[in-house]
């Protein structure tokens, strides 16, 4: 009895088998695992490679934009002309105060008769000590065309005659323009001639405070 031949040569690969469905009709092998996985990750990556080319975009522009809106530190400041290398920080438009003041410091307070009481014990008049030190600020145009020096004010304040007298002694100044001297003198007793005494918290008649205000004067071109 002869040998039956194979179908196909030894040499051919073996066919791939099909999977039946159950119903009659083949199907086709699922593919491996490895290559799901592989699938997988390939398009995690596109994915995360395209998140991070669209954002990037936004971030610079972002930056750009808050480097625009806050100016640099240079622009808040300019060179003193007096100090080169120095820079002065500018609030405003009109620069540095052209007056500086000192605290004010009440020199004697004392009732009628002859008791006097010392002037540490002396207790402050708000209202009347801030009304001087803002006539000084508010008119110390007077001394731009001066050099530059000290003036002391000195208030003499009644509560019984309800007036403000302002003197300003020799010794307490060195600006020495008379001009300049009695332009800011009549401009601070016209601002304090202003002030009502009606109302102001006191424990003495009298009293005598001090204001020392120091003038930049004008500055050479």
């Amino acid at each position: 009895m002869s040998q039956r031949e194979p179908s196909h040569p030894p040499s051919d690969p073996r066919p791939t088998r099909a999977r039946s469905s159950g119903d009659g009709f083949p199907t086709a092998e699922r593919p491996p695992r490895a290559q799901l996985v592989a699938a997988a990750v390939v398009g995690l990556l596109l994915v995360a490679g395209g998140l991070y080319m669209w954002r990037r975009p936004h971030a610079s522009s972002d930056a750009a934009g808050s480097e625009a809106a806050s100016p640099s530190a240079s622009a808040l400041a300019v060179e003193d002309p007096h100090n080169p290398g120095a820079s002065v920080a500018m609030l405003d438009a009109g620069g540095p105060s052209p007056v500086s003041l000192s605290e004010a410091r009440i020199l004697g307070c004392h009732d009628k008769g002859a008791r006097k009481t010392p002037a540490d014990q002396c207790d402050h008049v708000a209202t009347v000590e801030q009304a001087l030190a803002q006539a000084i600020a508010q008119s110390a145009s007077c001394s731009a065309s001066s050099p530059g020096g000290t003036i002391e004010y000195v208030a003499d304040v009644s509560f019984s005659r309800r007036k403000v007298r302002i003197s300003l002694p020799r010794s307490g100044r060195s600006l020495r323009d008379r001009k300049v001297i009695g332009a800011c003198g009549a401009a601070v007793r016209e601002a304090m001639d202003a002030v009502a005494l009606d109302g102001t918290d006191h424990e003495h008649a009298r009293y005598k405070i001090s204001v020392i205000a120091t003038y930049r004067g004008k500055i050479s071109g």
